[in-house]
């Protein structure tokens, strides 16, 4: 019976430890900031114009956003001067799929560890 106990102790901590990632990951998810579907990539690429150097090799610096939209990739090209605000809520992007992501982990762990305490509680009937 002790034994059972501690384990028991050792599973609530789990529990509330899962809680408290749990509520900085809502946190982040809920909050007021923007954020842009995509992927932010630097590539170099081909013009198109002809006599131009980059014929052979692609040499012109582009910037753009790449996102899945119903199975085909779409991608923009970002202006100069709006890349660093693109790039910010890019980012931001990224870290609110990473949330979701480690939600998902969060409660998988948690329903486990409910399993384990069930079983722990469970008597059986003879």
């Amino acid at each position: 019976m002790q034994k059972s106990t501690s384990k028991l102790t050792s599973q609530k901590e789990k529990i509330l430890e899962i809680e408290r990632q749990r509520k900085g990951l809502i946190k982040l998810l809920l909050s007021d900031c923007e954020v842009i579907e995509g992927s932010f990539i630097d590539v170099r690429v081909r013009c198109g114009r002809s006599g131009c150097h980059c014929e052979n090799k692609p040499i012109h610096p582009v910037t753009r956003l790449s996102w899945w939209d119903n199975g085909k990739l779409k991608n923009k090209i970002i202006r100069v001067a709006d890349r660093r605000w693109v790039k910010k809520l890019s980012d931001n992007y990224k870290k609110h799929r990473q949330a979701m992501r480690d939600l998902v982990k969060l409660n998988e762990e948690e329903k486990e560890i409910i399993k384990s305490v069930v079983k722990l509680k469970t008597r059986k009937y003879e």
